[in-house]
C-alpha cells in the first residue's frame, strides 16, 4: 500500500484525473508500468494484459470528463527517411516511444521516382500499410489514416525498395503516433 501511495504522489498535478473516473485512472497509472515490467518475462497472457491496460489508459485520456478537463495525450511523429541507391532496398525501424494508436502514415515520393520506389509499413510482424504488397507513386505525398494499436517499445518498421536501375531516390515515411507515455 505504501508503494501505491508513493507512486500516486509522484503523478504531476496537471496529469491527475478528476471526476468520476479518477480512481480508475489512478489505479491504471499504478498498474500500467508494473505490467509493462513483467511483459517480456512471463507468458503471452501478460503481454495481452499490458495491451488491454494500454488501451484503457488511452481511452481514459481521450474522454472529456464532466468538468471539461481532458487527460493529456502525447502525439509523436517518427520520420523514416532514406536516399535509396539504384536497385537497392532498406528496412528502417524504431521502437514505439509510447503505447497508443498509429493515426497516420504519410509517404513522400519525389518527382522522378516514377512509381519505381515501393514502400510498406508495419509493426512487430504485422504489415498494415498497405495490408499486403507495396505502395509506389510519383511526385505525391498522400496521408493514410489508421487506428493501429502499438505497445510501448514495439518495433515499428518501414521497408523501401528502389526498382529504378539508374537513379537513387530519397523517400520519407512519417508515422504519426498518438497515445500515452508510460
Amino acid at each position: 500500500m505504501e508503494e501505491y501511495e508513493e507512486i500516486v504522489k509522484k503523478i504531476p498535478v496537471i496529469e491527475r484525473a478528476i471526476g468520476p473516473l479518477a480512481g480508475l485512472a489512478t489505479r491504471l497509472d499504478y498498474l500500467g508500468p508494473k505490467v509493462q515490467e513483467l511483459e517480456g518475462t512471463l507468458s503471452p497472457r501478460v503481454a495481452e494484459l499490458a495491451e488491454i491496460i494500454g488501451k484503457l489508459e488511452y481511452a481514459l485520456r481521450t474522454l472529456e470528463l464532466p468538468e471539461g478537463v481532458a487527460m493529456p495525450q502525447e502525439i509523436q511523429q517518427i520520420p523514416f527517411s532514406y536516399n535509396i541507391p539504384a536497385l537497392e532496398g532498406v528496412v528502417l525501424s524504431e521502437d514505439a516511444p509510447l503505447s497508443g494508436y498509429i493515426k497516420e502514415i504519410t509517404i513522400h515520393w519525389p518527382d522522378g521516382s516514377n512509381a519505381l520506389v515501393k514502400a510498406k509499413v508495419g509493426h512487430g510482424d504485422k504489415q498494415f500499410c498497405p495490408r499486403e504488397g507495396s505502395l509506389a507513386l510519383n511526385d505525391a505525398t498522400p496521408t493514410y489514416p489508421f487506428s493501429e494499436w502499438v505497445n510501448f517499445h514495439e518495433n515499428i518498421w518501414v521497408e523501401m525498395e528502389n526498382a529504378d536501375g539508374v537513379n537513387s531516390h530519397a523517400i520519407t515515411v512519417t508515422v504519426t503516433l498518438e497515445g500515452t507515455v508510460p
